[in-house]
């Protein structure tokens, strides 16, 4: 229930109140430590801000929700300062300026530091005021009459049609306001939300990046353009030379200039302009990379092996399940409870890819037993769930991809795991399924079992696989090479005159 005095402490929270004893005695709450909202401008602002403190007292955890106490009292004194009696999301832009230019004249910094010790690196960071401010901003919509697509940041659970999102990757929202140009991002947001209701939130994030990148340039290099529907075959041949001589976010843009086309065509589409189509040319997209997958050597895996399990249990057994699968991780980290059956005395393993389809392998008794572990240990500790390795804070959601790669990082930093070449070891997940596809290779076994092995509907992929290192393909081929050799040399002995 509110309060009419313009104060709310922790402990009149929901989150407080439905703590248990040993989160309450972590907090060490003080009454002088409360949201204060004496003295705002106006009863909107004050009002906006004690709705947004009992909300987010309904989400946090009260250790959480005490760590924003500095950052909305400091907002609260900038409010006071700039007489801002409005707070309107349609004003982000401005509001944050404002805030920016008050930040200054306090001392405090615009941006914040963060040391990653996992990768080594001074991270450039959003300062935590900023970030709160925007919080408050984006909760000023609650009671607008907007349909969720006409929002510049969509928060993607507010579709009610199902979306084909990775259940490991946290993609909560879509943001559009990277695009200044108010009529493009209309038409960016009218083609996204087709998209939303058949292709992959992965594809249309990558659809974003593209896109937002284009709009930088034409920002830049043409400022009247204001419509996609203005577009020219010069500006894109102009564009297309930027790529190449200019830009430096990436190697090879060819997945980026697809996306990028996907939406200039459907807004051509959508404003039934047919000649937008012809913005493009076979020849704008660059070739494939010639990719040389990397692999694990026997010694680097025996390595990280030995260390991984020293690891949580549950965390180790996803890992080595994923090497001996040889899935994808997405694949393995979202294998559910009912995952095993058996027919004719053997184990099988459904595999519901994420990313395409649905295959069944058989697999040993010894995998069938870590993964019948693993479930038991998830059941014991969580109760019945969907998923076998599941998100402790969300039961419903599996293991997180950040979650995993992040302690992974910390381990080889840790034991100081190196490659071959005496680098710091550069982890990556999908490596352990080049090295399961490089295994099949060397038993000598067909393409098309291996790609059934693998989960891929057709062979396209294989023959990466094929390409393994010259020390197994001479140690493999040595006996026929000495064979041949001593033929020849038989051969160039009865030649007349030839000296060996």
């Amino acid at each position: 229930m509110k309060k009419l005095e313009n104060k709310i402490h922790i402990y009149e929270l929901d989150c407080y109140k439905n703590a248990t004893e040993e989160q309450k005695k972590k907090m060490r709450v003080r009454k002088e430590r409360y949201f204060d909202l004496e003295g705002l401008p106006s009863e909107a602002v004050r009002k906006l801000l004690e709705d947004f403190v009992w909300e987010r007292g309904k989400e946090l955890a009260p250790s959480s929700l005490a760590s924003e106490i500095l950052y909305f009292n400091n907002i609260r004194h900038f409010l006071i300062k700039k007489n801002i009696k409005t707070l309107r999301y349609e004003d982000e832009n401005k509001i944050i300026l404002q805030l920016k230019s008050w930040m200054m004249e306090q001392g405090y910094a615009l941006t914040s530091k963060k040391y990653r010790s996992v990768y080594e690196i001074v991270a450039t960071e959003t300062p935590g005021i900023v970030k709160h401010m925007k919080k408050i901003l984006r909760y000023s919509q609650k009671d607008e009459e907007y349909l969720e697509q006409d929002r510049d940041v969509w928060e993607l659970d507010k579709f009610e049609f199902p979306l084909r999102s990775n259940p490991i990757k946290n993609v909560k929202t879509i943001n559009f306001k990277g695009i200044s140009q108010i009529t493009i991002r209309k038409e960016v947001k009218t083609v996204v939300f087709m998209h939303l209701k058949y292709m992959a939130i992965g594809s249309i994030t990558a659809e974003m990046v593209a896109t937002k990148r284009f709009c930088r340039y034409l920002a830049l290099r043409y400022p009247k353009i204001k419509s996609l529907l203005d577009l020219t075959r010069d500006i894109m041949e102009n564009y297309l030379t930027y790529l190449q001589t200019e830009a430096k976010e990436r190697k090879n843009y060819r997945s980026d200039l697809y996306g990028l086309r996907r939406v200039i065509e459907d807004v051509g589409n959508h404003y039934d302009r047919q000649d937008i189509k012809n913005l493009f040319i076979s020849t704008d997209f660059p070739s494939t990379p010639r990719y040389l997958f990397k692999f694990y050597s026997d010694e680097t895996v025996k390595k990280l092996n030995e260390n991984i399990f020293q690891m949580d249990e549950q965390i180790a057994r996803a890992l080595i399940l994923h090497q001996l699968l040889g899935t994808r991780i997405s694949d393995t980290l979202t294998l559910k409870t009912d995952c095993l059956s058996i027919r004719e005395n053997r184990y099988f393993i459904r595999i519901e890819q994420v990313k395409s389809i649905t295959f069944e392998k058989a697999i040993s008794d010894e995998i069938a037993q870590l993964i019948i572990k693993s479930i038991d240990y998830t059941e014991e500790h969580y109760g019945k769930t969907k998923y076998i390795f599941v998100k402790k804070e969300d039961l419903s959601r599996p293991f997180q991809y950040s979650m995993l790669q992040h302690r992974v990082m910390q381990m080889i930093r840790k034991n100081d795991i190196r490659d071959e070449n005496g680098e710091l070891l550069n982890f990556g997940t999908h490596t352990f399924r080049h090295c399961y596809g490089k295994k099949l290779t060397e038993m000598h076994i067909d393409d098309w079992m291996i790609a059934r092995l693998l989960g891929h509907k057709t062979l396209q992929s294989v023959h990466h696989y094929r390409k393994i290192g010259n020390k197994i393909m001479a140690d493999e081929t040595r006996a026929v090479r000495e064979k041949i050799d001593m033929i020849l040399m038989d051969v160039v002995k009865e030649w007349d005159g030839y000296e060996i």
